[in-house]
C-alpha cells in the first residue's frame, strides 16, 4: 500500500469534496430547468398558445401520476405547488382525484377554475368562478372573472369585476395590479395609478407587478422613472422591449378611443344644435271673411295677392281699436310666396352652413 503524504491525503480531499459539490450543482439545475421548462408561458392576462398546451400537457402527464398523499390539507398543498409551477392540466387530475377522495370545497373548486382557465377553457372557467361567488372564494373567484374577461378583450368588464374582488380583499397586491392594468387597457390612465402604486408598495418583489407600473409610466409620459424602475428590478432587455411596446398599444389604443368618443360628442352637440335651432316663422295674412284673392298674372305664374276691403264710410266714425283680436288686419298687402321661390326655411342652420362651405 502506497504511503500517503499530507499533501496528497489533502489534495486527494479536495477533490472528493469538489466532485460532490458539482454532483450536487448538477442536480440542482436538472431540477430547475425541469421546473422552469413545465408549464405553457403566459402574459398578463393572454390566454396561452395552442403549442405551449400541448407542451404542457404532455409535461404533466406522468406528473398526474404521482402518489396521493393522504392527508387532504397535505394534498391540497400539494395542488397548489403543482399549479405554482405552471402544470395547470396535472393540478386538474389531482383535484379530480381530490375531489373523489375528500369531496368538493370552495378552497379546491377555486383552484379547478384557475386550472381551467389557465388551460384555455375560459368558458367553463367562468361557469366554475359564477358558482364561487356566495362563498368564502368570493374574492378570488371574481378576480378570475377579470381574468377571464381580460383574455377576451372585453376590459370594461374585466375593470368591474376586478374591482368586486379589490373591494373584497383590498391589500391584495395582484388584485390591485391587475385592476390598474385592466383600467389601462380600458383608456384610464388616470384611474389606474392608485391601485397599481398600492400593488408596488405592497409587493415590492414581484416582477409582474412592477412591470405594470411601468407600463403606466410609460403610457403617462414618465420614461425616466420607468428606465430606472426596471433598470433596479433588473429586468432583462427582452422584458424592457415587451413593456415598451405594450405601451405604445395603449397610447395608440386610447388616443383612437379618444378621437372616436371626441368625433361622437361633436355630432350629438351638432344634433342638439340643431333641434332647439328656431325655425322662420310663415308669412300669414290676417285678413275678414270677406278677403278675396287675386292674381295679377294672366299666366298664373305671378303671386297670389290678397286684396283688403277698403273700409267704408260708416266705418270711419267707428273706433280704430279692434274689439276682438280675430279682426286684426294689416293696412298693406299681403303677399304669399310660392314654397319654391325663396330659400328653404325648414333645413337647420348648421346644414345651411356646412353646404355653404363646401360649395
Amino acid at each position: 500500500m502506497p504511503i500517503q503524504t499530507p499533501y496528497v491525503a489533502r489534495a486527494q480531499s479536495r477533490h472528493a469534496g469538489a466532485l460532490a459539490a458539482s454532483t450536487v450543482t448538477v442536480a440542482l439545475c436538472a431540477a430547475l430547468l425541469a421546473g422552469c421548462s413545465s408549464g405553457p408561458t403566459m402574459g398578463a392576462y393572454g390566454a396561452p398558445s395552442a403549442a405551449a398546451l400541448m407542451q404542457a400537457q404532455q409535461n404533466d402527464e406522468e406528473k398526474a401520476k404521482l402518489a396521493k398523499p393522504d392527508t387532504r390539507e397535505l394534498y391540497l398543498s400539494m395542488i397548489r405547488q403543482v399549479q405554482d409551477q405552471g402544470s395547470y392540466f396535472a393540478s386538474l387530475a389531482h383535484i379530480e382525484q381530490f375531489r373523489m377522495q375528500f369531496g368538493a370545497a370552495p378552497d379546491v373548486d377555486i383552484l379547478r377554475a384557475d386550472a381551467l382557465r389557465e388551460t384555455g377553457q375560459p368558458d367553463a372557467a367562468e361557469q366554475a368562478y359564477r358558482q364561487l361567488l356566495g362563498s368564502t372564494e368570493a374574492a378570488a373567484a371574481w378576480h378570475g372573472l377579470g381574468l377571464v374577461a381580460a383574455q377576451r378583450k372585453d376590459y370594461a368588464g374585466a375593470t368591474q369585476a376586478l374591482r368586486e374582488a379589490v373591494s373584497r380583499a383590498p391589500t391584495q397586491a395582484f388584485y390591485l395590479s391587475d385592476l390598474g392594468f385592466a383600467l389601462l387597457r380600458n383608456g384610464e390612465p388616470a384611474a389606474a395609478r392608485v391601485p397599481l402604486a398600492q400593488a408596488a408598495e405592497l409587493q415590492p418583489d414581484s416582477k409582474k407587478v412592477l412591470s405594470n407600473l411601468a407600463v403606466y409610466l410609460l403610457v403617462t409620459g414618465d420614461r425616466s422613472r420607468a428606465d430606472a424602475m426596471m433598470t433596479n428590478a433588473k429586468m432583462p432587455p427582452s422584458t424592457r422591449e415587451a413593456i415598451d411596446k405594450l405601451a405604445a398599444d395603449i397610447r395608440a389604443q386610447t388616443k383612437a378611443r379618444k378621437q372616436a368618443a371626441d368625433a361622437a360628442a361633436a355630432r350629438a352637440a351638432a344634433q342638439a344644435a340643431a333641434a332647439i335651432a328656431p325655425q322662420a316663422a310663415p308669412v300669414v295674412a290676417t285678413a275678414s271673411a270677406s278677403a278675396t284673392p287675386t292674381r295679377e298674372s294672366a299666366n298664373g305664374d305671378g303671386p297670389v295677392v290678397v286684396r283688403l276691403p277698403q273700409a267704408s264710410a260708416s266705418d270711419s266714425g267707428q273706433s280704430k281699436m279692434p274689439s276682438k283680436p280675430s279682426q286684426v288686419a294689416s293696412a298693406s298687402d299681403a303677399k304669399l310666396a310660392r314654397a319654391g321661390d325663396g330659400p328653404r326655411s325648414d333645413m337647420p342652420t348648421s346644414m345651411l352652413d356646412r353646404f355653404a362651405h363646401s360649395q
